[in-house]
């Protein structure tokens, strides 16, 4: 500690604070009143037995007791642990004895230690100190609290519009079937479906170019991993041997957060730690560990030297040239983050694991749209690059944000910040095999977009930002809000569909809107993927395929509705689930 930040926290902490000594020397006692009224601080007497010590505690309430190790007939574990109960700080005065009974004491006090003899100044300094940590860690207990507080308010907010809008929908649906008329939902879709049409029309163009000819920032990227024994060497090596060099040596960090793990994943980090000159290892145990992904970044960017952050899953592989195309667009000072595109390398092992490829094909299909409509991007989970000070001005990752990566993005518009979407560099990452899971992955993605629409959508209506920015956002964080009624739509048409070439001009249930509302209902899903999936240049019978197999299997959507709305009403707290990779054991 520097002479001016002592200064600060002697002037912090000295407000006059009463000192409690416990000893039965006299001679210490002496000594340590003077030290402290010599500091303007108060002694408030001194104590040596059990009865006196709690009665003066009771009484006076010290703000900091100084407390003899030598002192006789008293536990001192016991006394410490009492000490800590009535949120008192305390500091050990060490004697000759230094025994394993001190050693423990020692690690139950936080506030430090001191050896007999007592320099003055020393002793001043560490009174200063202890109190004012104290004081600091009671204001974080307060926060944390206050935060809590906030955050089961939230909870309750989100409850009450999961059932809103569940019991809407369900009652919309079901007046429609009654009624045999659903001509309200064509009007009703007409927002979202051309809202897919505009986006779809906005990705034929191609986005702003970058320079690869910049300065480069160094860059801190960061893997959380909570039991990846199956793939985080992968990760790991595959990040490490980026060429983003400058002058030749790594221009990059790379930051595991070991979350807990209790496989392999620790033992595997450290043996390949001597090969890798970048990596970096942080270990989280319980009870700090398995809170979620947001805490776990937070803990990485409190030890970081980037200027720039990536954040990686624990499943990732890159090229050697990702870094230097993903960091260009961040290289840009008007940028605040940039997301990658995101891609499947285990994608041709089933249904299930193609039908994701798409799926994020199509989402970046998406980002490129809103890239061209004005750096309205989001970011992803897994390939995003921010610039460390745009994440420190919008208060860091929100750790019990389900989706912390979404929760990040719009906090950042919300502060009229742009983040870009790059195409040309790919983050490849294992997609799940088996539905279980995925719909287990795929209900936390919806509940933290839903989180998101509940929490921010008065924030985002108030804001200053431009109006096509405002209806981007809430387009975005919208799109698992109009699912049900989108795929009950399409449910609608194909039944119609039957019907009309079975039995012959028989409507099962109306829709009679203006012909081109209900063209741009049926037809709007369509050229958004069409055109993702032609960007990968497939043969024209994979290419039917993967549409028709992509339609179909987007009505998954319908039961994740159900799944998600009954787990924001069931749930007790935010909970982040981690999703479980294989690394292509089965």
């Amino acid at each position: 500690m520097n002479s001016n930040e002592l200064n600060e926290v002697t002037s912090l902490a000295k407000s006059h604070p009463d000192i409690l000594v416990i000893s039965s020397d006299n001679e210490l006692i002496n000594q340590l009143r003077e030290y402290i009224e010599d500091y303007d601080y108060n002694f408030i007497g001194s104590a040596d037995t059990k009865e006196k010590i709690k009665d003066k505690i009771a009484r006076l309430s010290p703000n900091l007791v100084l407390l003899d190790s030598e002192i006789e007939n008293i536990d001192l574990i016991k006394l410490a642990k009492d000490l800590e109960k009535y949120d008192i700080p305390d500091i050990v005065i060490v004697g000759e004895r230094f025994d394993d009974m001190v050693d423990k004491v020692l690690m139950i006090t936080p506030y430090g230690y001191l050896f007999k003899e007592i320099d003055k100044e020393e002793l001043q300094r560490a009174m200063a100190v202890a109190i004012r940590k104290h004081e600091l860690n009671n204001q974080k207990i307060v926060e944390a609290k206050t935060k809590i507080d906030e955050k089961n308010t939230e909870l309750l907010i989100e409850k009450s519009d999961s059932s809103f809008l569940l019991v809407l929908c369900v009652a919309l649906i079901i007046m429609a079937i009654l009624s045999r008329n659903a001509t309200w939902l064509q009007w009703v879709l007409l927002i979202p479906t051309a809202a897919m049409l505009i986006n779809g029309i906005a990705s034929i163009k191609k986005p702003a170019e970058v320079t690869y000819d910049y300065e480069k920032p160094f860059v801190s990227v960061f893997i959380p991993a909570h039991n990846e024994q199956a793939t985080i060497e992968m990760t790991v090596r595959s990040v490490c041997e980026s060429d983003y060099y400058v002058d030749g040596k790594p221009h990059f960090e790379v930051i595991v957060i070991n979350d807990g793990s209790t496989d392999r994943t620790g033992a595997i980090l450290h043996d390949i730690k001597e090969d890798l000159p970048q990596l970096k290892i942080v270990t989280r145990k319980p009870p700090v560990s398995g809170k979620g992904k947001g805490f776990v970044l937070n803990d990485a960017l409190t030890l970081s030297r980037g200027e720039v952050i990536g954040v990686f899953d624990a499943d990732t592989k890159i090229c050697k040239d990702y870094l230097t195309k993903i960091v260009a667009y961040v290289a840009d000072p008007a940028i605040d983050g940039v997301q990658s595109r995101v891609k499947m390398y285990n994608r041709d092992e089933n249904f299930l694991t193609r039908m994701q490829h798409v799926e994020f094909a199509s989402f970046g299909n998406t980002l490129r749209a809103k890239d061209n409509l004005g750096n309205t991007g989001f970011l992803g989970g897994n390939g995003q690059f921010v610039r460390k000070q745009s994440i420190v001005d919008c208060g860091k990752w929100d750790g019990f944000a389900v989706t912390e990566d979404l929760n990040l993005a719009v906090k950042i518009m919300l502060r009229g910040g742009k983040i870009r979407y790059c195409g040309e560099a790919a983050v490849y990452q294992e997609a799940i095999t088996q539905w279980k899971p995925f719909f287990r992955q795929r209900v936390r993605w919806a509940i933290g977009n839903f989180e998101t629409l509940f929490i921010y959508l008065p924030q985002i209506l108030r804001s200053k930002v431009s109006i096509p920015k405002k209806f981007g956002i809430i387009e975005h964080i919208s799109f698992y809000s109009f699912n049900l009624l989108i795929f009950f739509g399409f449910i609608i048409t194909i039944a119609n569909a039957i019907s009309w070439l079975l039995l012959h001009d028989v409507t099962i249930i109306r829709m009679e809107a203006p012909f081109i509302v209900g063209i741009l209902s049926a037809i709007s899903f369509f050229p958004g993927i069409m055109l993702a999936l032609s960007r990968d240049s497939p043969g024209i019978i994979e290419f039917i395929k993967d549409i028709v197999k992509y339609y179909i299997y987007c009505f998954h959507l319908i039961p994740l509705f159900f799944m998600t709305m009954v787990s924001m009403m069931t749930r007790k707290e935010r909970k982040w689930a981690k999703t479980e990779h294989k690394g292509g054991q089965d």
